[in-house]
């Protein structure tokens, strides 16, 4: 009995070892590479995806046209295209990489070169939707890239009143304090 239950455990552990590194090579899961359409942003909203839509949340603040607008949409659009590219470059060469590492006789000097150029094409995707940002921060007049300022600026310390409010709520009432315990 006890025979039977060991074979059939090193039969399972062994299946189970051997087909690891099968799938680590197929998925893109391995090392943490699982999460690459969402590194830097450039997700299932593409490199573009935030800015578009802060902007087009805002239009009638910001004072947009509708041939801002359709720009704006159609830089978005090449962007997105350029950075999906770039990124299954990159994917292509993270999966010949992981292929090269488990390859028996690898040549060396092949996986050095191999690791550059993966992080040469996560640095295309970057500069990508950088340069996309600036081509949408161009379609904007001067006083309109004034307000797009303004409504950030506004945004982000209204996401920090309340604590700024508690803050000063506190120091009022130890203020307070001072007096009456002093008397």
């Amino acid at each position: 009995m006890h025979t039977r239950l060991a074979l059939g455990f090193t039969i399972a552990l062994g299946s189970a070892l051997l087909a690891i590194p099968t799938a680590w090579a197929d998925t893109g899961f391995r090392c943490g590479q699982g999460h690459a359409m969402s590194h830097h942003g450039h997700g299932q909203t593409g490199v573009t995806g935030h800015m578009l839509r802060r902007l087009l949340s805002h239009q009638q603040e910001i004072g947009l046209s509708d041939e801002q607008v359709a720009k704006l949409r159609s830089v978005a659009l090449d962007a997105d295209r350029s950075a999906i590219r770039a990124s299954a470059d990159r994917l292509v060469s993270e999966r010949e990489l992981r292929a090269m590492m488990w390859d028996t006789q690898p040549e060396m000097p092949a996986i050095p070169a191999k690791v550059k150029e993966a992080e040469s094409l996560e640095a295309a995707v970057r500069i990508i939707g950088i340069r996309a940002k600036r081509e949408l921060i161009a379609v904007l007049t001067p006083e309109q890239q004034t307000k797009l300022k303004a409504l950030r600026h506004a945004s982000r310390h209204h996401e920090r009143a309340p604590a700024q409010q508690e803050r000063s709520r506190q120091s009022d009432l130890q203020g307070q304090e001072s007096p009456t315990s002093a008397s």
